[in-house]
């Protein structure tokens, strides 16, 4: 398609990120498409790169690869007329200056996500792209060019938990965007308040089949919070300023939580306390676990540290560097990244990772179908040959357990057989009585 108009300074004297320059460009296009009674379309298009890039090779290298970012979506998607905006820094809108209707802009949503799928190219590093898009059409969803930027923008938050990655404005008609943000807002103050609770839930040795472990989870006294992922606690920590403080206190709780279970049920367990990689970019995490270690006089190797998100260790020898401290101190390291490629895998080989989670209810149909076997057994297979051990998480049932302990899978962690519990309730559960 040919070049687009531009309202960016970062790749042209006109590509601006002046948000007031944007709104008049839309004002003067909804005011066109009044006359001719037509439609257009916003897309807000979050790129989840940019800031990436800005952190490991600098806002220099950034503005490059957000000026390569506009740049595909006026040659591979933008027609003449159409607008690109720089919102801020990671958010590029476009406009739509004259559709047919939704499926014209969905198609042009589409384009986007596969132009922005390709690799970008930094030195000899290749690195991708996480687009969103959210999509507000002209006359559908809004009148005036600030609503419409509005609910582009609702969205594409929106879009960031969907699978295809794009989201229409109508989407949000519940106010799901702004139920987000209020939770985020209560998550953060129950963070800096160090409000959330620990419950834990039980991993059996399927060879033995018996309870080794616990995995320690994160959960809410706010009702509408409820279980806490360790990915959203620590954004929140991070938005707060106290990272270290809120790595420090779970790995404390948890680390005096498992040392009662030995001396109040006779539990000698291990526990798994996950965090996302980017946890590992924090250069006090190694000394802020062994601390934590000594003061509960807990093993090291006890200590199960379940990283998600292991895409960024590629990228980022700050990560690296981290992990092999952990290491030298004796803590496990465990995949749990349901994302992560084979590729990713092959490559993680090379790090000190001592286990894999593999989420087997994304094969419903395990037992009695070959083909998800095979798959089942050949993940596990791989594992073994990089010497992780692998544990099956989201298992249905005993028919299931079973069934991964004849093909050789070493641990479990199932609803089935327990349920996240408080420590006085996991006590009472999996103790051994006096009685």
């Amino acid at each position: 398609m040919s070049d687009a108009e531009s309202a960016d300074p970062a790749t042209s004297p006109s590509l601006s990120a002046d948000v007031d320059f944007f709104l008049d460009a839309l004002r003067d296009r909804m005011e066109q498409r009044r006359i001719d009674d037509g439609n257009l379309a916003v897309l807000m298009i979050e790129c989840g790169l940019i800031n990436r890039v800005d952190a490991v090779w600098g806002y220099p290298v950034g503005d490059l690869v957000r000026g390569r970012v506009a740049e595909l979506l006026r040659s591979d998607v933008l027609r003449e007329g159409d607008i690109i905006g720089g919102i801020g820094r990671e958010d590029f809108a476009c406009i739509l200056s004259t559709v047919d209707g939704p499926a014209v802009a969905l198609l042009a949503a589409q384009k986007s996500i596969r132009a922005l799928n390709t690799p970008f190219w930094i030195g000899d590093e290749e690195v991708f792209a996480d687009p969103a898009i959210g999509i507000a059409m002209f006359p559908m969803h809004g009148d005036q060019p600030e609503n419409l930027l509005q609910r582009s923008k609702s969205a594409c938050a929106l879009a960031r938990d969907l699978t295809e990655r794009i989201a229409n404005a109508e989407d949000d008609s519940e106010g799901r965007a702004e139920s987000l943000l209020l939770g985020e807002n209560r998550l953060r103050t129950a963070v800096m308040e160090d409000v959330l609770e620990l419950v834990f839930q039980p991993q059996y040795d399927l060879r033995r089949g018996q309870i080794m472990g616990a995995e320690c989870l994160l959960l809410s006294r706010d009702s509408s919070l409820g279980m806490v992922s360790a990915e959203d606690a620590y954004a929140a920590a991070e938005s707060a300023g106290i990272v270290s403080g809120f790595v420090s206190s779970i790995l404390n709780r948890a680390l005096r939580n498992v040392s009662e279970f030995r001396y109040s049920g006779g539990l000698d367990l291990r526990i798994g306390i996950k965090l996302p990689s980017r946890a590992l970019l924090n250069m006090e995490l190694p000394d802020v676990v062994q601390r934590a270690l000594g003061t509960w006089s807990r093993r090291a190797g006890t200590l199960i540290l379940e990283i998600g998100g292991t895409s960024l260790l590629r990228e980022n020898a700050v990560a690296r560097e981290n992990l092999l401290r952990l290491k030298e101190i004796g803590v496990k390291l465990s995949i749990d990244d349901s994302e992560m490629a084979l590729s990713t895998l092959y490559w993680l080989a090379v790090l000190p990772f001592q286990e894999i989670k593999i989420d087997v209810s994304m094969a419903p149909d395990l037992v009695g179908a070959p083909k998800s076997e095979r798959i089942v057994q050949s993940v596990i297979e791989l594992a073994h040959h990089l010497k992780l051990n692998v544990v099956a998480v989201g298992v249905a049932d005993e028919v299931q357990a079973a069934r991964l302990k004849e093909l050789g899978c070493d641990y479990m962690q199932a609803d089935f057989k327990g349920p996240a519990l408080d420590p006085k309730g996991f006590v009472e559960r999996f103790g051994f009585s006096e009685d």
